[in-house]
């Protein structure tokens, strides 16, 4: 017995043996939370639990000893302000003659079972979300794509080429926990498979602030499209000249932060003016840089082009970012 005993210790099981009235006749290696063994001994489940899971418990071990079936009771038992979760297996005691004499219950602590089961749901309605949220993004890039494509050619082209863009913001924040991606990491995901490494007319200064998981995804279709717009007709493609991404925090009249992100192209050689008055870009690059990115953040939008620069500027509330990666 002592042998057994030091076994079920070793373990973390506990053992109590109930007779047919379901009186506690034998306990050992009890949790430290529970009645002394001195309380147990000729008590029943109530001693043990409160009413209502008493009552859950003695009726699990009354079918036991009515069908002569084992079965198992996942119970959480209140001690002060913690709660501790066990798993109970219940057997019965059958003499040689077949009756049911009693019934044998091991007793198993099971909390970190019930945390990782808890952190699980927790994750998976947090994937469930964001999913919803990316899918939406999706729909709303193939609507917007269609609507200014030129034929099924052009719409795919450019449609995959977006989604690759939102695949690799993606595969930033996953690997973070679902916590975001620093902004300078960002976008180098963006421009490498457009133009492979950096050129020395590009470059990224200030602040390299941590963006949420909502920022990331949003500003990485933006670069994105400040990317292409740029090769096709800007500093980085027949235009020449400079391209400089900066970011600095700074305070609003509330006296809350913000980060003003700031995408400014330098011409070599002058363009004619766009044919908008606002001087802004149209299609569906104007229309990711000038509504979906800014609704989705909450952030305020100025978009200016002239014949020798480009201006294209974010103010990012602060609940979209930090300026230090979460530990």
């Amino acid at each position: 017995m002592r042998f057994v005993l030091a076994g079920l210790r070793s373990a973390g099981v506990s053992m109590m043996y109930q007779d047919s009235g379901l009186i506690i006749r034998f306990a050992a290696n009890i949790p430290e939370s529970w009645p002394l063994k001195e309380l147990l001994d000729g008590g029943t489940d109530e001693t043990v639990f409160s009413p209502t899971h008493a009552t859950k418990v003695i009726q699990a071990k009354r079918r036991v000893m009515e069908t002569g079936e084992p079965t198992k009771l996942e119970i959480h038992r209140d001690a002060g302000q913690e709660r501790h979760w066990y798993m109970l297996n219940i057997e019965p005691d059958v003499d040689p003659e077949g009756r049911v004499i009693g019934v044998f219950t091991t007793i198993v602590e099971i909390d970190d079972l019930k945390y990782r089961e808890t952190v699980l749901k927790t994750l998976l309605r947090e994937l469930s979300h964001r999913s919803k949220n990316l899918l939406a993004i999706i729909q709303s890039v193939a609507s917007q794509t269609a609507r200014h494509s030129q034929g099924l050619e052009d719409f795919l082209l450019a449609f995959r080429n977006r989604v690759q863009s939102m695949a690799q913001s993606q595969d930033l924040v996953t690997a973070s926990d679902w916590r975001g991606a620093e902004l300078f990491a960002l976008t180098q995901s963006q421009l490498h498979p457009l133009m492979g490494d950096l050129p020395s007319g590009f470059k990224m200064v200030g602040k390299d602030a941590y963006l949420f998981p909502n920022a990331a995804l949003h500003l990485g279709l933006a670069l994105h499209e400040l990317t292409i717009d740029s090769l096709a007709r800007g500093a980085l493609g027949p235009a020449g000249g400079t391209v400089e991404l900066s970011a600095e925090e700074q305070r609003n009249a509330k006296g809350d932060s913000e980060l003003v992100l700031t995408w400014r192209e330098i011409f070599a050689q002058r363009q004619d003016a766009p044919e908008t008055g606002s001087k802004s870009k149209s299609g569906f690059t104007g229309t990711v840089l000038g509504r979906i990115v800014p609704q989705a953040l909450s952030a305020g939008v100025e978009h200016v082009i002239e014949p020798d620069h480009m201006v294209y500027q974010l103010t990012i509330p602060g609940n979209q970012y930090e300026l230090h990666a979460p530990g």
